[in-house]
């Protein structure tokens, strides 16, 4: 969700809250609010993090604000983000995904917060977020960029309290024994 200045002479002026407590107030190009997936595309590109698809967040960015503090805040997924255009704001486009959705004038809020019912997303393929994530931005292309050592995975169970974790896959040549005993 982006909440972006209308006139192109008139900054947009933006309180955020979360969790019902003000934050800051912006004067800036733009506020952008997105999950981990949303992450990735504009709000990176407004100097934002890149942020795993398996952390249950919610990022906003401010884009060229006029304070001090420039910084991304990243809020747990329960925290409900609520942004309001500031009484000096001239009015501010709203869009999600790309697509204006509206116009707020001076006064009018919105509000983001985690949905009852999460989505859930059928992959024809599998896919890996840091593959994709190291190949998009070249990220090994270094001459200095050593292929990564071997996964080592214990033959034990995994211990209970372990077992949340994600663990890569098991390639198919790591059933078979090392030198020193199964990798």
């Amino acid at each position: 969700m982006v909440f972006e200045k209308l006139a192109r002479d008139r900054q947009a002026g933006l309180g955020v809250y979360v969790s019902t407590q003000l934050l800051a107030s912006y004067s800036a190009d733009a506020i952008i609010v997105a999950t981990p997936t949303g992450s990735t595309a504009y709000s990176f590109a407004a100097g934002g993090p890149v942020v795993s698809p398996y952390l249950d967040a919610v990022v906003f960015t401010p884009v060229a604000p006029h304070i001090a503090f420039d910084r991304t805040v990243v809020a747990a997924v329960d925290e409900p983000i609520a942004v309001r255009v500031l009484p000096t704001s001239g009015q501010v486009a709203v869009s999600l995904d790309g697509q204006l959705r509206g116009v707020l004038n001076p006064g009018d809020w919105v509000a983001a917060y985690r949905a009852p019912v999460r989505l859930r997303l059928v992959r024809l393929v599998p896919t890996q977020f840091y593959h994709r994530l190291r190949d998009r931005f070249r990220l090994a292309d270094s001459p200095a960029a050593d292929p990564a050592p071997p996964f080592y995975r214990p033959s034990s169970p995994v211990p209970p309290d372990l077992a949340h974790l994600r663990l890569p896959p098991v390639p198919d040549d790591a059933a078979e024994p090392g030198p020193d005993g199964p990798r």
